[in-house]
Order: C-alpha cells, then structure tokens, then sequence
C-alpha cells in the first residue's frame, strides 16, 4: 500500500496535466482518503452488484416485470420484447421502449446511482402523470437477473444523438474491486431527432426460456396490471402495449378471451372499499341469482388506508355455465383465477398466484372450515391500493410482498372477510353448500326419463325423409304429407315433453343435494356432539374436586395475621369461585342435555319450568351483560306437544345467541329479551324478543335459510361463531313437529325484534 505522501504526490502530477484523467483522479482521491487515521467510512465491494441482482430479484417473471415498470414509469406507451435463441442459457433479450429517454445527467445520478429515490422524490411521471410504479431504485438489478451483459441506449426527443452504455456484470464486477472504481464508457451515436425512448440488449442469457416460461411471462404481462378495468392507471387514452415476439398483449388478450369465455360465465361480482375513515363496506350482485346486497362491515380499518376491492365469483356447474363446458371453466379457474394485489395500477406477486393462498381460502376449505365454494380459484379478481394512500404497505426488497405489518393484516382481513361474506350469500339463495356435500357423495349412473324423450325425439326427426315428399302417386303423395305432419306435430310433443321432463328434474336433483347437504352437516353436528358430551361429563367430574379445594384455600385465608394479605386472597378466591361455577353450570347444562338427548323417548315438556331452568344456566352469563331477562308462560302449565327435551333447549339456545350478538350490535343501555308462551288454538306458541339492533325488512323471508347470517364476526365463548344454521335448525325441528318459525312484525312495545316458534298439539291434548 501506498504512503499517504506518495498518493498526494501521484495526485499533484495527474492535476498538473493539460488534460487530467477524471478517473485516476477519483482513484487517488479514493486511495487518499483511505489513509485518514482519524475517521473510517463504508466502501462497496463491486461483486455486490451480482449479489444484488441475483438475491433481490428472484424470478424471470420479476425481472421482466420491473423492467416493464421502468418502461411504464418512463411515460412508454409500447414496449417491445424480443427473445433470441432463448430456448438455452446464452441467448438474448431486447426491450425496447417509446419513453421520454435519459439524458446523461439521469443516467449518471438516476440510473447508476444505487437504491436512489427518484421516483419517491418524483412520484408522478412528467408526460401522462402517471403515478410511478418503482419505487427502491432496485429495478435495475432485474438486468443483472437475466444476463450476464448489457448495453444500455436511450434517446430524447428533439436531440440527434442518443448516449450508449454497455456493462459486463460477471467480467467487471468482481471481489476486491471497490465498486467505485469500476467504470463504463459512454459513447454518443447518431440519430432521427423524432426517434426516441430506452432500449436494453441484454446478452448471455442466465436462464433458457422455454415456451412454458413464455406463457408464464404473458400471464405476469397481462395481469401486470388489473385486466380489462378501463379506469385503472395505465388504460387511459395514454394507453400502454406490450409485444412479445412479435405478439401484442391485446393479441395475446383476444387469443386468450378471458373475458368473453370466462368473466361472463361468473355467477356473482363482489366489491368492497375501505373509506378514509375506515369503515368497511361489502357488496355482492347477481343477476342470475337475483342478489343485490350491500352490508357495513362490523370492523373498522384504521391503520391500511382506503382500499377497493372487486372479483368475479364462480361456482363451477353446468348451471351457471352458458356456452362454456365446465371442464374448461375449471381450468381456467385453476390457472387464472385468485384474488391478485395492485398498487398505484401494478402487480405486487406473488398475491393471486396459483400456489399463493394469502386469504387462507385453501387452507380453510381443504379443513372444511368453509362449507361453501370459497376457493382460491372461485374467485377471479383484484385489490388496489395506492403509494399515496396507504403508506403503511411497505414492499420487501424483493418486491415479492408486502413486510407483514399491521396495515398488511388489515389487507387480509379486509379482503378475506369481503369474499367470505358474498360466497356465504351467495349460498344462502342457493341453500347449497356444493363443495362439501359433493365429497363422500359418489352415485351410481341412472339414465333419466329425460335422455330417454331426447332419443326419440333425436329418432322421429331421422326418421323424416325428405326426398320422399311428392313421389309418386296424388294419393301416396298426400299420404306421405300427412305422416311428415304427424311426425312434425310428435316432434312439437316430444319437444315440450322433454322441456318439462328436464325442469322437473333439475328441480328433483336440487332437492336431492340439499338433502344430502343437511345430512352431512347433522353427521358433523353428531361428531361434535360426543365431544361435547365428554367435556360435559368430565367438568361435572371435577366440581368436587375444585369445590373441596377452593374450601381448603378459605380456610387458609382465614388464617393469615395480615389482614391485607387475608383479604387480597379471599377477593381473589371469590372471583376463582365466580368463574369456576360458571364453569360448573355449563358443564351440568351439557352433561343434563346430552344425557335427555340420549332417550329416545319423546315426552311433553313442560315449558315454563323449561324456560326457567334454562335461564339459570346462563343466569350469571345474563348478569354480566346486564340483560334484564323477562318470562310471561300462560297458562301456567303450558305444554309442548311430545318432543325430545333436547330439542326445545336447542331452539332457546339459537334464539339467545341471536339475540346477544344483536344486542352486542345495538349497543342498547338497558339490554332486554323476553320470553312468551301461548296456547294458540291447535298449536303450543313460545315468542322470543329483544331490542337489539333488528332485522332489515329486505332479509326477513332468508333468515330461515341454512348459511344465510348477519354476524360478520365471531361471539363470545357462549354466542359463538355465526355459521347462518341456528335458525335453519330451529326451523327444522318447529316442521317436524307439524309447525312453523316465523320473524313476525308485532314485537312488543319496547323491543325490535320477535321470533314466533309453533308446535302443532296432539289430537288429544
């Protein structure tokens, strides 16, 4: 190593030249500043910039995709990509583009510079306004990704030469070279004043690109940004094409005809937003099934900032299909479909990708945790959020993601609860749960009555012989006229036949899977109810066990000197006592309703001890909420017809779980429910009310159906989760008792809600 007076005395003789060399000069200047003894600095090695191209962007899709962001950013309207023996490591790639170009003075302190925040300092473009897509100052290590050389040219407007560059990343840029030191030469060519724009020959390709990789690319190009949303950032009359080889993405989008032949087969669109304030907002609209709801999400969103969301949704069934097969609309669902991410108009992956399950949607269908079609590829559609407005969404350096912030979790929750709640309706109108009822269903092929008309429907209209018509004698001619009428007027018959044999079967096999669906959940409620009835059991077990106990403590509490202590302890053990006989009662709740259902013998129960019973159940549970909980039984010795004492309790269970979470949702200073019984003619009528939040007038006639719910979130440990089949049940056991549950619009004075449960009387009661 030099000395610092031999460096000075190199730097002297270099700045005495008529024509110093700006490079030895930086050099010396380097090797000067080195030898301070009294301060240190940070230095680059060169070999970071392989390491920075290679570890900072992972895939070829991202790589290209940045450097179509460049081009986007640069205020390109084409962009042109051109691969050259690519089918092998070692061949080309050229992207060009029709942007506004770089002078030296941008590539020297934009292009160069590492990790600059240009595009930060200078968020919109300077022609179409556009808001830039790039932000780190890392797109350009995408042309390292892809290959080892490159050269750089970029023209203005209005200028008749353009500036080249070449670089060579794995000759140039090796260990043991500060990376200050490594220079490239720019030479200046001539050129058209009206030609201008970027282009980057990118040599000695890293990877092969297979025909497969390609059609990767096309589908990162084409949902690079949302496809076929005309408001977006990008579709405005400025306009933005890419071609691939000699294809252009509108080609390639008419080729593929995503729209046409898939979006359309779609059985509903959901949309949702986040306002600047927060608050969430969900709706979904089908024009085949006849929906158009709207709903305001129970959660606030303060933290992500003002997000929209919009997907098409698909339940892959013939049904819904017009001029599509489902085998196909399934594929295409496969490879297309998912919930994609966009910020300021441009693709963050890996969200939407085929393996990504970012909404768990996967996860919790695979587990049955959702019983509707809610899959990955159900839905086909988009989020967009924005640099501006939602600031808290910061990329991963890989620009694969967002770091999983708060503001992340409110994306994901945002997102998942919105495409959860319209499949759940969608569901609610169908009364189907498709997905789960079709698992373990496996039938034997029947031919149906319907194929059989349709043969010889297929058969009398061969039968027709054309040639035949005015052969032959005046006679055998009219003959023949009035067999092709006949066989015209049965073709008409076995034509409306079949319309209405077809209708009639549809209509049996929607029946049929909605049976087997209930069937399949009361297995899954059957399952669940032996666990219940161990964890019953085996509380009730415990009671004296944590009873003898918890007397031991207070016995040892009253013997303590220290009356702070002694008090301390009695307080804590009082509230031990509190929680563990709430605990008890569930217990004995369970354990006693088990052990009734376990009977099969149905029994007239009485309802006013019924009612009351169950009310000290959750007496404590009540208390706490400060629910004033009101029984009016008359006449006294009300009766139900025979029935299974189970029963009734699982109808004045689903009742006060309803009436809780409205409650929860009104937000009521003096919560109420209350329970009436009647003898009403032939039926034995229990009401139920509150004065919670009520039930819109539009839903009233679904809230009987099965997976139709108002609660968006999940309860407490006693209201539980929502699952939209509380009332459905309800319903079910009021019909096999020969009567009725209705929603009824003459609450009493004070309450908002009244549901009416009716039991049809014995002859002889």
């Amino acid at each position: 190593m030099k000395s610092t007076k031999e460096i000075q005395t190199a730097l002297s003789r270099e700045l005495a030249k008529s024509q110093p060399d700006p490079k030895r000069i930086a050099e010396l200047s380097d090797a000067l500043l080195d030898t301070a003894e009294d301060a240190v600095r940070f230095t680059v090695d060169a070999q970071h910039i392989n390491r920075l191209g290679l570890e900072l962007v992972g895939k070829q899709e991202t790589a290209l995709s940045e450097l179509i962001k460049n081009a986007y950013d640069a205020d390109a309207t084409e962009v042109t990509i051109q691969f050259e023996a690519f089918d092998e490591p070692g061949g080309e790639l050229v992207i060009s583009d029709n942007g506004v170009g770089m002078d030296l003075e941008t590539i020297r302190n934009a292009w160069m510079r590492l990790s600059t925040n240009a595009k930060g300092d200078n968020p919109v473009s300077e022609l179409f306004k556009r808001r830039r897509a790039g932000r780190k100052g890392i797109g350009r290590f995408a042309v390292q990704r892809l290959g080892k050389s490159l050269i750089l040219e970029s023209a203005q407007k209005g200028k008749s030469t353009g500036l080249r560059v070449s670089f060579q990343w794995d000759k140039n840029f090796q260990a043991g070279v500060d990376l200050n030191q490594v220079w490239h030469e720019v030479h200046t060519f001539e050129k058209d004043p009206n030609n201008f724009g970027t282009t980057l020959k990118i040599g000695d390709l890293r990877d092969r690109w297979t025909k497969a990789t390609i059609t990767r690319v096309w589908k990162s190009v084409l949902f690079l940004q949302p496809p076929f949303q005309t408001d977006e950032i990008g579709q405005r009359s400025d306009g933005f094409n890419v071609t691939i080889n000699g294809i252009s993405s509108g080609q390639q989008r008419t080729e593929w005809n995503i729209e046409e032949n898939f979006l359309n087969n779609a059985v509903a669109k959901v949309t949702g937003s986040i306002d600047k304030d927060g608050v969430a907002t969900f709706r979904v609209t089908s024009e085949k099934l006849g929906i158009d709801e709207t709903h305001r999400s129970e959660n606030e969103y303060y933290v992500v900032g003002p997000v929209s969301l919009e997907a098409s949704y698909f339940i892959y069934l013939s049904t819904f299909m017009s001029g599509m097969s489902v085998k196909i609309a399934q594929e295409m669902g496969h490879k297309y479909g998912g919930v994609r991410v966009y910020r300021n108009g441009f693709r963050v992956l890996p969200y939407g990708e085929p393996n990504d399950d970012w909404l768990k949607l996967s996860y919790d269908s695979a587990r049955r945790n959702l019983l509707v079609p809610a899959n990955n590829f159900n839905f086909f559609g988009h989020v967009s959020v924005s640099e501006e407005g939602n600031p808290s969404l910061e990329e991963t350096s890989s620009r694969e993601g967002f770091v999983e912030n708060n503001a992340f979790e409110e994306l994901h929750l945002f997102s998942r609860r919105c495409v959860e709640w319209a499949a759940t309706r969608v569901a609610s109108v169908r009364k189907r749960k498709t997905t789960a009822s079709q698992q373990d269903f496996e039938p034997t092929y029947t031919r149906k009555p319907s194929e059989f008309v349709l043969e010889r429907l297929a058969n009398e209209q061969k039968d027709k012989d054309p040639d035949n018509s005015g052969q032959g004698a005046d006679g055998a001619g009219s003959d023949q006229r009035g067999e092709e009428e006949r066989a015209a007027s049965n073709a008409a018959f076995l034509e409306e036949l079949y319309r209405k044999q077809k209708e009639y079967e549809e209509q049996t096999d929607e029946k049929i899977e909605l049976s087997l669906e209930y069937e399949n959940m009361l297995r899954i409620l059957a399952s669940l109810g032996i666990s219940i009835s161990l964890f019953g059991h085996e509380i009730k077990s415990a009671t004296n066990a944590v009873d003898n106990s918890l007397a031991v403590a207070e016995i040892d509490a009253e013997s303590l000197k220290d009356d702070t202590e002694r008090k301390q302890l009695e307080a804590d053990l009082s509230s031990l006592k509190s929680a563990t006989d709430r605990m008890f009662d569930l217990g004995s709740y369970v354990e006693a309703l088990v052990s009734k259902t376990r009977s099969r013998e149905l029994t007239e129960v009485h309802i006013d001890t019924a009612v009351k019973r169950f009310l000290g159940q959750f007496q404590s549970y009540l208390q706490k909420r400060h629910i004033d909980f009101e029984v009016d039984i008359n006449p006294i010795d009300l009766r139900t017809p025979k029935m299974h004492a189970s029963e009734l309790d699982s109808v004045l269970f689903n009742f006060l779980t309803n009436s809780v979470k409205a409650i929860d949702k009104a937000n009521s200073n003096n919560p109420m429910i209350r329970v009436e019984g009647r003898d009403e003619g032939g039926f034995v009528k229990l009401s139920f009310e509150d004065n919670g939040i009520g039930i819109d007038s539009g839903i009233g006639d679904r809230v009987f159906d099965a997976f139709f719910t108002t609660t968006e979130t999940d309860g407490d440990s006693i209201s539980g989760i929502g699952t939209g089949l509380g009332l459905k049940i309800v319903n079910d056991i009021a019909l096999a008792y020969g009567g009725d549950a209705t929603l009824s619009d003459n609450a009493t004075s004070g309450y908002t809600t009244r549901f009416e449960f009716r039991l049809k009387k014995a002859i002889d009661s």
